[in-house]
């Protein structure tokens, strides 16, 4: 038996006679297999069941939403909040410390949740290709997987036992459960794809055009210019006001939405949030441990295993002996300790704020006094023997000013939060919000009709963003909860909507006149191309740039522009290509100079070529078959129809989630 197997709970299911089965479907899914095969002797059950999930479903609707609530259902998969709070923790885990990561949140959780409604579809794709993962594949891949990382396997090469791995994983905030869930995804993904790969013809034709699009060899020299819209003078009104009644689609706004809001920062407290000096000492004393530093040296034993680990103790405790009898420290791990860094350090580990350090070590270095040697302490690394050098604290005076800072943002964020709790509880749930502060003194200001596009703005909030999404989940006239946006807390109230309208030239002149400008800039551009190609000489377009030997494939987006790609295979030698546009909007003329063509294909070469290609093709049309899904069960997401909720998609406005319509940007 593989160590991975060895569970004190095993997360992969077994069927009967422990034979690995993979049914991921929830009992709706195996219901509706079974009524597919027995559709006559089902129909009266069918409805009796039908009727009892609605009144289930109607009692699940109500309250508050927790971390098991169903926040989406897609094709009568449930997907729960814990679910999506795993996706969004995976996501927030990639992305790092940054130090936007609050105010990105909203988007997070939209794309976290259409995330996990795409591995659905996934599965809803796979049911209807018949294709199944089975737990021994994700066993045997998932072991494949552990192996590549020496931190799983022992002293042998063999995987660690699975209680290990699991300690290893969820230091790292991981559970093995989740990873076992990450490759049955990937398995699934790839067996989707290899069943629609064989399914794609490739003839003769489109290979020797991909054996073009890689191997063919071309020297070209090339001009481009970018439309420059500064050289373009504002004309009159009028002249806009023509473009814009000819150009309309280009204008068209769709809903916006105008919001009244209460913005508070720290200056709107002024003397109430200022911090005393006998403040100041009393928090100092309450949080020294956060201004202490401490100087360690230590010596490891590196052990894995529990065998390992009381060897290493032993020799632990052995040297520690020594050290007591006044054997050098700094001699000792230079010549004892197995942690590389101690190599010319002596150990030293130099001077650290506490949290710096596992648990267990700091722990343990806590106790010590300057100049002790600790009794052996076990990590996840192995067995140390410490021994602390020093310790120091920063002063009042040093972070006097520092604390004060913090104090008085504590304060302010209290006082702010109190303030417009108030105010909320005054205006009501759809209440009148600018009648409520007015009573309460509050400053109450109006927005500009807002887009739900990145970058709309609240005039006076820097960090604007989680406003603006969440203004276009709530109703009209509704009240936002206390929302904080960089350095200021808010609460909000949708005053109104503005329909889907192009507005008048007065409202949105300036984006007029860019597009305006834009379009005779082109019209110049195209014009200065035209003259250079007319007269075969490429330096009256821009100075040109010669490609040596280039293949289309490594021209990146360049050469994925169809007109360009057509271009660079069918221009003759010393010919040039027409006048066209870039995928960066530069106007661009090319002169081929060479042309070396492909090899012949080897039968070797023609399979991988035909394999690529079918591999690329399958994962368009994976994913065009996951949009059409995606679509189709959007029209049918309504609570009140049966097949909205069993065979659409569902999102629970009830959740933190599901109180969006997703978006759906696959990743």
């Amino acid at each position: 038996m593989s160590p991975i197997s060895r569970r004190d709970k095993e997360p992969l299911k077994k069927g009967k006679n422990d034979a690995p089965v993979s049914d991921h479907r929830t009992p709706l899914r195996l219901f509706r297999s079974t009524f597919k095969a027995n559709k006559t002797p089902m129909t009266v059950i069918m409805g009796v069941i039908l009727l009892s999930t609605v009144a289930y479903l109607a009692q699940k609707g109500q309250g508050v939403a927790t971390r098991d609530d169903v926040v989406a259902r897609v094709y009568g998969r449930d997907i729960l909040g814990k679910d999506v709070e795993q996706k969004l923790a995976e996501m927030e885990r990639s992305m790092g410390n940054q130090a936007n990561l609050k105010s990105l949140l909203p988007y997070l959780q939209t794309q976290a949740l259409q995330r996990t409604i795409n591995l659905k579809l996934l599965e809803e794709l796979a049911d209807r290709h018949g294709v199944v993962v089975t737990d021994q594949e994700v066993r045997t891949s998932l072991e494949t997987q552990l192996r590549q990382n020496e931190n799983f396997l022992d002293k042998d090469g063999k995987l660690l036992p699975t209680n290990e791995i699991s300690d290893i994983l969820r230091e790292r905030g991981i559970l093995l459960i989740q990873l076992e869930n990450e490759v049955r995804d990937q398995l699934l993904v790839q067996k989707l794809m290899n069943q629609a790969s064989v399914q794609i013809p490739v003839d003769e034709t489109w290979v020797n055009l991909e054996n073009r699009i890689q191997n063919e060899k071309i020297t070209y020299e090339f001009a481009a210019l970018s439309p420059d819209t500064a050289a373009i003078a504002d004309p009159n009104d009028a002249t806009l006001d023509a473009f814009l009644k000819t150009s309309g689609a280009l204008f068209q706004y769709g809903p916006r939405r105008v919001l009244q809001y209460v913005a508070l920062d720290q200056a709107s407290f002024k003397d109430s949030i200022q911090v005393d000096d006998n403040a100041l000492k009393a928090a100092y004393e309450s949080k020294k441990t956060q201004y202490t530093e401490l100087n360690a040296s230590h010596i490891l034993f590196l052990a894995k295993t529990e065998a390992e680990y009381a060897a290493a103790t032993k020799k632990a405790e052995e040297l520690r002996a020594k050290l007591a009898a006044g054997g050098d420290f700094g001699k000792a791990a230079e010549d004892f300790s197995e942690d590389p860094s101690a190599k010319g350090s002596k150990g030293n580990l130099g001077w650290f704020k506490l949290g710096s350090m596992v648990k267990p070590f700091e722990d343990a270095e806590l106790a010590l006094k300057p100049g002790e040697i600790s009794q052996p302490v076990r990590t996840q690394f192995g067995i140390h023997l410490i021994k602390l050098e020093g310790r120091r604290e920063k002063s009042f005076d040093e972070v006097k000013e520092e604390l004060r800072t913090q104090m008085m943002k504590d304060r302010f964020a209290a006082k702010a939060k109190d303030q417009l709790e108030k105010l909320r509880k005054r205006a009501g749930d759809k209440g009148n919000l600018s009648t409520a502060a007015s009573n309460l003194g509050l400053k109450i200001q109006t927005s500009i009709p807002l887009l739900n596009e990145p970058g709309a703005t609240v005039e006076g909030i820097a960090e604007s963003a989680p406003i603006v999404s969440s203004a276009f989940k709530m109703q009209v006239q509704e009240i936002s909860k206390v929302t904080q946006a960089g350095d200021k807390f808010v609460v909000f109230q949708v005053k109104e909507e503005k329909p889907i309208t192009i507005p008048p030239l007065a409202e949105i002149r300036g984006k007029v006149l860019a597009e305006w400008k834009l379009e005779e800039a082109r019209k110049k551009a195209f014009e200065k191309a035209k003259t250079a190609l007319d007269a075969k000489d490429l330096s009256k377009l821009a100075a040109p740039t010669t490609k040596e030997n280039a293949t289309i494939a490594s021209l990146g987006s360049l050469g994925q522009h169809p007109s360009i790609r057509k271009a660079l295979l069918e221009t003759a030698v010393d010919g040039f290509t027409p006048v066209l546009w870039t995928p960066e909007g530069q106007v661009w003329v090319a002169h081929i100079k060479t042309r070396t063509p492909a090899e012949a294909l080897t039968f070797e070469k023609r399979t991988a070529l035909v394999q690529s290609i079918q591999s690329s093709a399958s994962q368009d049309l994976l994913e065009a078959e996951r949009r059409e899904l995606d679509t189709k069960g959007r029209q049918r997401s309504g609570f009140s129809s049966l097949w909205g909720r069993f065979g659409g998609i569902w999102t629970n406005p009830n959740s933190p989630f599901g109180n969006q319509e997703p978006v759906d940007r696959s990743e």
